[in-house]
């Protein structure tokens, strides 16, 4: 998301030639009318009409317009000051705003980040604990249905039961580790790791229909950006499976430079991917033709809201597009720097 900038300082004070061209046009226009006022007589044809109505004394009224016109100039130098003032304040409302949007930003990076830590450190305990211990009771219990096979029917029964037990946890605990933390995305990369979630899901929504398509070179990508694509990937295809289980699914991630960005997506986003080119970035777009939703009505899930603070915590844009009937689509497009170091500038 772009956010809008906000207003310098300079922009809120007109510029200094603005004010002379006007005031020369008020000077002119004061010279055009006493010019032509000399040229008619305007005073004497003004008291030729209005001397019969001498004792309503009108020729009192020019000083009476004068005041008039000078307590309005007046009245409107002190709405200028006030309007000044009101200018100055919210500059500093937006940059006090502004400062704390981004520290904001800061608190959901770092809370992102210690999230995943956390699962990741979740699911190596997982994985290197109970799957150990779970290995070690499916072979013992391996072990006892063999020996029990010709003496004793009942144990050889809970043997089996023991070793079936064992290996269901244990692919319930694989399918945990999954979540947790990305298959393959530490050894494999980002682009296999998202092609394992979509085969996933390809087996759990059998009636839906998923296409995925990957271009560009997507190594070199920092942690943080690697983990915010892929659960982007995964909190979309998780809203299909709950709104959209038998439709179309299309998946586009593509890693260019803005101009390089040819528009596949829908019409309201390619405004998005034509501003000014020359930033490598990366864009994750993707559609369903299911029943859509109604953007403009209340939603009470936190789905949409933590892609939408995953994406902008790292300087890109998140854009929403649905209609009911017609489908939900979204896009993503977040700086391929996103998440690295700065370079320290040598003096």
């Amino acid at each position: 998301m772009p956010r809008e900038n906000a207003p310098r300082s300079a922009s809120s004070r007109p510029p200094s030639s603005t004010v002379w061209r006007d005031l020369a046009c008020v000077v002119v226009v004061t010279a055009i009318v006493a010019a032509l006022c000399v040229s008619f007589d305007v005073s004497e044809l003004a008291y030729r009409w209005t001397r019969r109505a001498e004792r309503f004394q009108l020729d009192e009224l020019p000083a009476t317009l004068l005041m008039l016109a000078l307590g309005l100039a007046w009245f409107a130098w002190r709405r200028w000051r006030e309007l000044q003032r009101e200018l100055v304040r919210r500059h500093a409302l937006e940059k006090e705003a502004e400062r704390l949007l981004d520290d904001n930003r800061r608190l959901v990076v770092q809370a992102n980040d210690a999230q995943e830590r956390e699962r990741r450190h979740l699911a190596r305990e997982l994985h290197d604990e109970l799957g150990q211990y779970l290995n070690a009771i499916s072979l013992d219990g391996a072990r006892i249905r063999d020996l029990s096979a010709q003496r004793d029917a009942e144990t050889h029964r809970l043997a089996l039961n023991v070793v079936s037990s064992a290996t269901h946890v244990y692919r319930q605990i694989g399918t945990m580790i999954r979540r947790l933390r990305p298959t393959g995305l530490d050894e494999l990369g980002l682009a296999t790791a998202i092609e394992h979630c979509v085969d996933g899901w390809r087996e759990r929504l059998p009636d839906a229909t998923f296409s995925l398509a990957i271009e560009g070179d997507f190594g070199g990508l920092s942690d943080r950006l690697n983990i915010t694509l892929y659960r982007l990937v995964q909190e979309g295809l998780t809203n299909v499976s709950k709104f959209a289980r038998a439709s179309r699914v299309e998946i586009y991630l593509v890693r260019a430079p803005r101009d390089a960005v040819d528009g596949r997506d829908e019409p309201e986003m390619r405004e998005e991917t034509r501003d000014a080119g020359g930033v490598d970035e990366i864009v994750v777009t993707m559609a369903d033709d299911g029943p859509g939703v109604d953007l403009a009505a209340p939603r009470a899930g936190l789905g949409l809201i933590g892609m939408r603070e995953r994406v902008e915590a790292l300087g890109g844009e998140f854009r929403i597009a649905s209609e009911p009937g017609n489908g939900f689509m979204f896009c993503a497009r977040v700086p391929a720097h996103a998440g690295l170091a700065e370079p320290v500038a040598v003096n």
